[in-house]
């Protein structure tokens, strides 16, 4: 009988090789070049998410951006670098995207009518 609370607790501390074949996979990711207008996302969802329409390319964006980058200001017209990601956007909009560089373009970015007498 003092064997089978050995047994049982050999059975524990052993790796079980079934588990132990299941791996995390990295989720895909690719990098996305696009342009477009800077947005917040409507309505509302979740403060500081921005989105970009690019209408080219007829795709939706969440833009991240690192704590310490530069960031667009709203209804700014620009092109972008970054790496997009397979999950869910933390804002739920469009396809996730971390910005690794970007730069203003000419040109003006329509802007709602409240935007537009907010800023005046």
């Amino acid at each position: 009988m003092r064997k089978s609370p050995l047994i049982f607790l050999m059975g524990l501390l052993i790796p079980n090789p079934l588990l132990s074949q299941q791996q995390s996979r990295p989720l895909p990711t690719k990098l996305i070049q696009a342009r477009g207008c800077v947005q917040p996302t409507k309505p509302v969802k979740q403060e500081g998410c921005l989105v970009l329409h690019d209408i080219r390319q007829n795709r939706l964006y969440d833009l991240s951006f690192s704590p310490t980058a530069e960031r667009p200001e709203l209804y700014t017209h620009i092109s972008f670098e970054g790496i997009g990601f397979a999950h869910d956007a933390q804002c739920s909009h469009g396809r996730p995207v971390h910005v690794r560089s970007w730069k203003r373009l000419p040109g003006v970015c329509a802007r709602p009518d409240s935007a537009a007498s907010k800023s005046k």
